[in-house]
């Protein structure tokens, strides 16, 4: 074979090979460009809501403590601006509340507030008499409670209402069982059901804050700490 020849062989072999490895690229590309379907779930956590985050301005808030509800006035104030602004409906947006760490006593009725114990901890006064709380001081507030910690459109019920989608962490609401075992002198197998038995409707259990407000962003929602 003439040196020409194996010039020309050499060239032939290095185009097809580069056209291929184009195609694979190309391949490799439109494959990762292409929409992923959502995983479906693997166990008794329901993921519905993610389906629900389909307004045209989305926001995460993230609440691990209690601090007087200001979790509740972001979103409040989230809702408001956009109504104020562009005046934008509740049904144009998606709030999703992520109530985790020491923050999950604001999901719980008051069954579990009677004793005092929670209200005591964070220093909550009853929206009513003022006097400190024994049932959980952000749902169903008087109209008008001159202790209310919350606008009258801005109760975590409210809030709920207006369909803000609330996420509580599953390991925070364990630890909360393992207070209230302590304190009743319960199993703690006890404590848990009653977690069950009295956690608000509507507030879907999440296997972890984190776990919930990381899907919250993947599901395009901004995120805001309440802090």
């Amino acid at each position: 074979m003439t040196q020409r020849r194996e010039f020309l062989r050499q060239a032939s072999l290095i185009a097809a090979g580069s056209v291929a490895a184009g195609a694979v690229t190309a391949d490799v590309l439109d494959a990762q460009a292409a929409p992923q379907a959502a995983p479906q779930a693997q166990n008794s956590y329901d993921m519905t809501w993610a389906s629900k985050v389909t307004g045209k301005y989305r926001m995460a808030f993230d609440a691990p403590e209690v601090k007087d509800g200001i979790a509740l006035h972001q979103v409040r104030s989230f809702l408001a601006g956009y109504a104020q602004v562009y005046g934008l409906k509740d049904a144009d947006l998606s709030a999703v509340l992520i109530v985790r760490h020491a923050a999950v006593p604001m999901v719980l009725g008051d069954a579990l507030w009677a004793d005092g114990a929670f209200g005591e901890k964070d220093k909550l006064k009853d929206p009513v008499t003022g006097e400190p709380t024994k049932r959980n001081p952000f749902v169903n507030i008087p109209a008008g409670a001159p202790h209310a910690l919350s606008w009258p459109d801005g109760a975590l019920d409210n809030l709920m209402e207006r369909g803000v989608i609330v996420l509580a962490c599953d390991l925070a609401l364990a630890n909360a069982a393992g207070q209230i075992a302590a304190r009743r002198n319960i199993p703690r197998s006890d404590a848990r059901q009653l977690i069950t038995d009295h956690i608000l409707p509507g507030v879907v259990r999440m296997p972890s804050g984190i776990f919930a407000t990381c899907h919250a962003q993947g599901v395009g929602c901004g995120l805001m700490y309440a802090g």
